[in-house]
């Protein structure tokens, strides 16, 4: 896995299409219009004190092992029924 940040499964709308996207910053690189579905911080912040610095793998696997995946599909349902006429309203 890449280094910090956090890795974003997306959904756009628009053309109903899923992207994973990988997220260095807080509040930059983020795709207009995309929904997030899913998101996974791996700051080390997120998993330093349970986990160390070296354990970051064991980190993500408690993660998926821990997902309501029921609450995924809501996420996604309603970000499927959403619909955008464009990417940008002028």
């Amino acid at each position: 896995m890449r280094g910090i940040g956090w890795a974003i499964l997306y959904h756009d709308p628009l053309v109903d299409r899923l992207y994973n996207w990988w997220v260095s910053g807080h509040e930059v690189d983020h795709p207009a219009g995309f929904d997030p579905i899913l998101v996974l911080d791996v700051f080390e912040h997120a998993y330093m004190v349970d986990y160390g610095t070296s354990e970051r793998s064991e980190y993500v696997k408690a993660f998926f092992a821990n997902l309501n995946w029921k609450v995924v599909e809501q996420r996604f349902d309603e970000s499927k029924a959403r619909r955008v006429a464009s990417r940008f309203a002028i």
